[in-house]
């Protein structure tokens, strides 16, 4: 659970471009991974510290992906 609260370094906007790069939906993460969309809108515009569990699971979503 340790892993849930820690702080990640990336900021909104590398966090976008990771989304991006792996072409992962706010929808799709939503489903995969059962956060609420306002969470990873919160994310995605700054409002929120970014976690090391959510930038875990957007490369793990990718790599399942084969992108």
């Amino acid at each position: 659970m340790k892993n849930k609260t820690t702080v990640s370094a990336l900021t909104n906007t590398e966090l976008q471009q990771l989304m991006l790069k792996y072409r992962i939906s706010v929808n799709e993460l939503h489903l995969k991974t059962s956060m609420s969309k306002n969470d990873i809108h919160g994310y995605l515009n700054g409002r929120k510290t970014i976690t090391t569990y959510v930038v875990d699971r957007i490369n793990q979503i990718g790599e399942d992906n084969g992108r």
